[in-house]
């Protein structure tokens, strides 16, 4: 409060509040975080709660102007940002479609004309006379978005509120999403839903407190993320600049250096499914030395036909003493969503302490009910601590496996339908 009055002192009397300075007790919320988003493009942010994400979509609609640098959009934002931003409690649902639309730049004649269609999208029912402040979380959300999709923006931002609404209208919401998309406009969506960002995003920036981490393809930016918050990857003495390993270095070396011996034993890159542009992490207390795809034959494979079993076998080594380890895998699309993911934890599976020097083979039975198409397998392995888990390494997308046809279904999974077809009447 005191700082805001010396601005204002000084304002009025022409002086210059220097708010591009840091005064004691002041941060950055957002510091030196720099980007391009083009036309038709989705842009995802991501990254931990009080990283800057809503403060940068807020600098972005213009309810925050940037103490130094400097903001260029060209069009119209429509944004949803807050639960209720915009709207006024004590008036109705009705009255509020006018003045949010307002807002967004539209006219009373515009909004006549697309009243219906957003009351229609909205769903709200009964409750479009009643005032918003008795209305739920997720019917505010609901009402917010039905007025900014149809405000017609040329750019839309969205923040996490999409996942207070039910999942009926979640699917409504990716819907007109895709349509957004498929007329050329612009999007950023900020969500900690990583499978929503890797399905709806082209680029991804990953924000750590204030700081622009970086700038990647889906997959890429949601792997930093998720090493970021196991804990997998240590910031800098400078401060909380992230520096991540290029395609020809470990990220596990980088962040956690051990004898330069340990890596001549990582039998991983002479496998044939061997993905070399895998991303792993880790405190390297135990380590993913080797693995092998197999048939049920004990033959090595590289491909797979859809409902045929598989064995993934996992060679685990031990660099320090391991008391409560826990070893386990992920599937995912090439596109890095995720299928399937199970380890020793979940499945209730006692696994024996691991003493440095010593080794750990476990086999994942698995049945491929996979549709054609080139998938990854994830192994990982962790510790139980009194803190929580701690990822020893981790490495993601690092087996490589082509799934080919068995039938003629369609789809990312195979279900094994029983198709049956009789004549007469449907019995209840």
């Amino acid at each position: 409060m005191y700082y805001g009055m010396m601005d204002i002192g000084r304002n009025m009397f022409g002086l210059a509040s220097h708010s591009e300075r840091l005064r004691k007790g002041e941060f950055w919320a957002l510091d030196d975080v720099s980007f391009d988003v083009k036309k038709g493009e989705t842009l995802g942010i991501i990254g931990a709660n009080g990283s800057g994400k809503t403060t940068l979509l807020k600098l972005l609609n213009g309810i925050f102007w940037p103490d130094r640098g400097r903001i260029a959009i060209k069009g119209r934002v429509g944004v949803l940002i807050e639960v209720g931003a915009g709207f006024h409690p004590l008036l109705t649902g009705r009255e509020n479609i006018y003045i949010n639309s307002a807002i967004f730049g539209m006219t009373k004649k515009e909004v006549d004309k697309k009243f219906d269609a957003i009351v229609e999208f909205s769903d709200i029912g009964d409750f479009l006379d009643t005032p918003v402040k008795y209305y739920s979380s997720g019917m505010l959300v609901k009402l917010g978005f039905a007025v900014a999709v149809h405000s017609e923006p040329d750019i839309l931002l969205i923040d996490e509120v999409l996942a207070v609404g039910d999942i009926r209208f979640q699917v409504k919401c990716f819907g007109k999403m895709k349509e957004f998309k498929e007329k050329g406009k612009t999007m950023i969506l900020v969500t900690h839903d990583m499978g929503a960002i890797q399905k709806h995003t082209e680029r991804v920036i990953l924000l750590h407190r204030g700081s622009l981490a970086g700038v990647d393809t889906p997959k890429n930016a949601v792997n930093k993320y998720l090493a970021l918050m196991s804990g997998g990857v240590k910031e800098s003495e400078t401060g909380s600049k992230l520096t991540w390993a290029t395609d020809n270095d470990s990220e596990l070396e980088k962040a956690n250096p051990s004898p330069p011996n340990d890596i001549q034993e990582d039998l991983c890159p002479r496998r044939t499914n061997y993905n070399r542009n895998e991303f792993r992490y880790g405190n390297g207390f135990a380590r993913i030395v080797d693995f092998q795809i197999l048939n049920t034959q004990g033959e090595e494979v590289t491909s797979v036909r859809s409902r045929d079993i598989i064995l993934f076998r996992v060679k685990v080594k031990g660099y320090k003493f391991v008391e409560k380890p826990i070893l386990g895998i992920t599937v995912k699309t090439k596109d890095g969503i995720e299928l399937y993911g199970n380890n020793t934890l979940y499945a209730d599976i006692d696994v024996p302490s691991l003493k440095q020097g010593k080794e750990l083979l476990v086999e994942y039975r698995i049945h491929v009910n996979l549709q054609p198409g080139d998938f990854f397998l994830s192994a990982g392995v962790a510790e139980m601590t009194s803190e929580g888990i701690l990822p020893l390494d981790r490495r993601y997308d690092l087996v490589h496996i082509t799934v080919l046809p068995s039938d003629k279904s369609f789809g990312l999974v195979n279900l094994e339908t029983d198709i049956r077809v009789s004549s007469g009447e449907v019995t209840s």
